[in-house]
Formats: structure tokens, C-alpha cells, sequence
């Protein structure tokens, strides 16, 4: 069997094979997909752990969830585009203009994820009132949201280090670290949500310490997790990759390639915030069904997850595919690994979702042993399991164009898409059937999404390059 080739190579082949390129997105994919399985799984293991204090925790957990995700979806405006500057960079050989643009990164996302980490603080004990949530829900949710804020700088800096080495190509190292936050996430979890407690098997006990902190401890092993998977990927980052930097070399900033990465990544970071925002809205529209309705809506979105998080996967490697060959002007060879990776992710979510619809009610017995809590979150589920080829269109559809610096437009039609057909429908249909309602409006909007994605792809946006060049 013929090695698989590099990005590198790839770029240097004047007509590769079409196998050579599926191998390509396939190799760099499954690092990815693996490690989004791996986060998928401690989610479960969360919620597993959480949904054992009973439906009240869960409830807590899910109330303040969309206010965390557009904190955190923000992040996106100061790490996205100076990955794909840097992969354009590594695409056309200018080595030394990467490694200059990542320290700028490094030093521009310090000052950010510090100054959303004061930010999200001060508002703690608020978010869960403005969430709609009730006065019982509120100081679980609070200390909940609070101590996740606390790992913000962490995780900035996380996601940002693993962006700029996967734009050089490096999807294993990145991949690791992800799943190792996460199988660490399940770990301290496990000592800080539950009591300490003996187990007997076969005449041996075995005594399991356990700081009984209870949703405040879900929080806390998450911001002791990314503490340390952190420090770990930025020291990759700076000693061992092909970024790698020396002390030689000046940190300062540069106007103009600060203009560049911004004006890429704040159209991603308002359309994640945007988007979450929806998501925050969603939640205010489903609060007063009760906390069945919440606690089975939160396990919902836990158990989807595991279909969409291999098309994140393979989104994540195509979009420096696409910014490699862009840099290096290879317009025809960018078009066919697109077209493979839609293709790649469309149908891996399809199967999944095939596989979920039939496996969820295993899942949800994994999660909570509140049985209205199951059946309505088996109900919900099996709804949206129907979109999931186009939502996965959707998400490879939008990391292709981000790959080729194309973010303003595809974030403009997703902001368009949540906020006038999803949150729209939901106003429509939770008033006549309930948390159903708001699942049929997910389904419906997720496949317009994936066309609306695909309309913007053939539209061949990186040609503007072609004619430049």
C-alpha cells in the first residue's frame, strides 16, 4: 500500500489522483474526528455524572449552557484568523511571516482571554435570572458558570495553539491534546462532582476519594483540565512545532497583519455569537415548559453531538487544506479537496445519524434515570436526526470557505438562517407542541442552513484570488 502523502507533497503534484487526495482529507480527518468523539464521550460522562444528582443539576447545568457557548464562541474572533493567515503563509513558503504572525497571536489572545475572564465574572450571579431560570436553579447555575470562566485564558490559548499547528499541517498533536483535556475533564470530574465512596467487589473495598462539590465540581475539573492541556500545547507550540520560535526574534505587532486576522475573524466570532445568542434565545423560549423540559433539551444536544462532532473533525482539516492551497495558488486542487471533504462529511453524519436514531434510547438511559426526561429527549432527538447530512453539508461547507478566507458572507447566512428561520419557527411552534416545536424548527433550519452553504460554494469565491494573482 502507497504511503499517504503530505499537504507538501500534495501541492508540488501538478494533477494528483483523486484517491490521493481522499486519502489526504481522511488522514488529517481522523485525528479530529477521533478527538471530537473523545470530547463527545466526556460530555456524556458529564452528564452522566451531573444527571445522577437528579433533574435540578441538570437543569442547572443546561440554563447557564448558551450563555457559556457565547463566551466562548467570541474566542473565535482573535484565534481564527490568524490560523488561516498562517496557513496561507505555510501554503506559499513564507516560514518566517507564520512564526512572526504567531507571536502576535500569543500575545493577542493573553490580553483577551484575561479580559473575558473579568468580564464573565462580574456578570456570574446574573446570567442565570437572565436566562429566565427560577431562584432554586440560580446559585448552581451561577457557581457553575463562574468557575468555567475562570479557565477562559486557558482555553483561549488551547484553541488558539492548536489552530496555528494544525495550519501547518499537524492534525495528531492537536487531536491529542483535545482528547486529553477531555479524558482529564472526566478524571477530576469524577474526584470533584460526586462524595467520597467505597466499593466492594469480591471481599475487596476500594475507597474512591471525592470532594462531593456536585455541579460546582463539573466546573472545576474543567478549568483544571485545561490548565494543563494548555501549558502543554503552547509549549509544543513554541519549542517544537514548525512555528516554533526563538529568542531572537522580536515580539511586537504589526498593524497591518493584525488588520488582516481581524477582519477574518470577527465575522467568525459575531456569527458564533450570533448563532449562541439564537441559542440563548431558544433556551428563554423553552424555559417556562419546566425542568423536564430543560434537563431533557440540555441531554438532547449531549446525545447530537456525537453525529455532528466528526463533521467539526472534518472541517477542522480541510480548512487548512483549503489555506494551504490557496497560498500556494493551486485554485483547481483546492476546488477537489473541497468537494471531497463535503462529500466525506455529508455522509459520515448521515450514518450516524442513521445510528443514533435507533441508539438513542440506550443513551438517554446513560444520562438520567428520570424516565419523562428520557422518553422526551428520545422523542426530540429522533426529529433532528433527519437533517443531519445537510447540517453536516453545512459545517465542511463553512470551514472550506473560512479555509479560503472567505468568512463574512457564509457567517452572514448562518446568522440569517438561525435567527430567521429557526428562532422564527420556534415562536410559531413551542406555544402549540412544546420542546417538539422548537426540534421540528432545528430540523427545518439545519437543512436550509446546508443548502444556503452550498449556494455560497459554487459561487467560487476564492476565484477573486485567481484573478488577483
Amino acid at each position: 500500500m502507497s504511503s499517504i502523502v503530505t499537504i507538501t507533497e500534495l501541492l508540488k503534484r501538478q494533477d494528483p489522483q483523486g484517491t490521493e487526495i481522499m486519502q489526504l482529507v481522511l488522514h488529517m480527518s481522523l485525528p479530529a474526528i477521533l478527538s471530537q468523539l473523545t470530547f463527545i464521550a466526556m460530555q456524556y460522562i458529564d452528564a452522566a455524572m451531573v444527571g445522577s444528582l437528579g433533574a435540578q443539576a441538570s437543569a442547572a447545568v443546561g440554563l447557564v449552557s448558551s450563555a457559556t457557548w457565547l463566551i466562548f464562541g467570541l474566542t473565535m474572533a482573535s484565534t481564527v484568523g490568524f490560523s488561516i493567515l498562517t496557513a496561507q503563509h505555510m501554503g506559499a513558503g513564507r516560514l518566517h511571516a507564520a512564526r512572526f504572525l504567531t507571536r502576535q497571536a500569543l500575545m493577542v489572545n493573553v490580553i483577551i482571554g484575561l479580559g473575558i475572564t473579568s468580564f464573565g465574572l462580574a456578570i456570574s450571579s446574573s446570567v442565570p435570572f437572565w436566562m429566565g431560570g427560577s431562584a432554586e436553579l440560580a446559585a448552581d447555575a451561577g457557581s457553575y458558570f463562574k468557575f468555567l470562566m475562570l479557565s477562559m485564558p486557558f482555553f483561549v490559548m488551547r484553541i488558539l495553539s492548536s489552530s496555528l499547528v494544525q495550519a501547518t499541517g499537524n492534525m495528531k498533536v492537536p487531536s491529542l491534546i483535545s482528547a486529553s483535556t477531555c479524558l482529564l475533564d472526566i478524571l477530576f470530574n469524577f474526584l470533584f462532582i460526586l462524595p467520597s465512596r467505597s466499593y466492594t467487589v469480591s471481599g475487596f473495598t476500594l475507597f474512591i476519594p471525592g470532594a462531593g462539590l456536585g455541579v460546582t465540581g463539573a466546573a472545576l475539573g474543567t478549568v483544571v483540565a485545561e490548565v494543563i492541556t494548555s501549558l502543554c500545547i503552547v509549549i509544543y507550540l513554541v519549542s517544537r512545532s514548525e512555528l516554533r520560535l526563538t529568542c531572537r526574534e522580536p515580539w511586537k505587532f504589526n498593524r497591518s497583519d493584525l488588520i488582516s486576522a481581524f477582519k477574518l475573524g470577527i465575522p467568525v466570532g459575531l456569527e458564533n455569537a450570533v448563532m449562541t445568542a439564537a441559542m440563548v434565545a431558544t433556551t428563554r423560549i423553552i424555559a417556562p415548559l419546566g425542568t423536564v423540559a430543560l434537563a431533557a433539551n440540555i441531554f438532547a444536544i449531549e446525545a447530537e453531538g456525537l453525529c455532528y462532532m466528526p463533521g467539526y473533525g472534518i472541517g477542522a482539516a480541510i480548512s487548512p487544506i483549503i489555506g494551504q492551497c490557496l497560498g500556494a495558488k493551486r485554485f483547481d486542487l483546492l476546488k477537489r479537496c473541497a468537494n471531497y471533504g463535503i462529500m466525506l462529511g455529508a455522509a459520515i453524519m448521515g450514518l450516524c445519524g442513521i445510528i443514533m436514531y435507533f441508539a438513542c434510547p440506550l443513551i438517554f438511559i446513560l444520562f438520567t434515570p428520570d424516565l419523562q426526561v428520557r422518553e422526551l429527549g428520545v422523542s426530540i432527538l429522533r426529529i433532528e436526526m433527519l437533517a443531519e447530512p445537510m447540517f453536516g453539508v453545512s459545517i465542511v461547507t463553512a470551514a472550506v470557505l473560512r479555509g479560503a478566507g472567505d468568512t463574512l458572507i457564509p457567517s452572514s447566512l448562518n446568522a440569517l438562517s438561525i435567527w430567521g428561520i429557526r428562532i422564527s419557527l420556534c415562536l410559531l411552534l413551542v406555544p402549540l407542541l412544546g420542546l417538539t416545536g422548537a426540534w421540528i424548527a432545528m430540523c427545518i433550519e439545519l437543512c436550509c442552513r446546508g443548502g444556503l452553504m452550498l449556494i455560497r460554494f459554487r459561487r467560487k469565491p476564492w476565484l477573486k484570488h485567481e484573478a488577483v494573482a
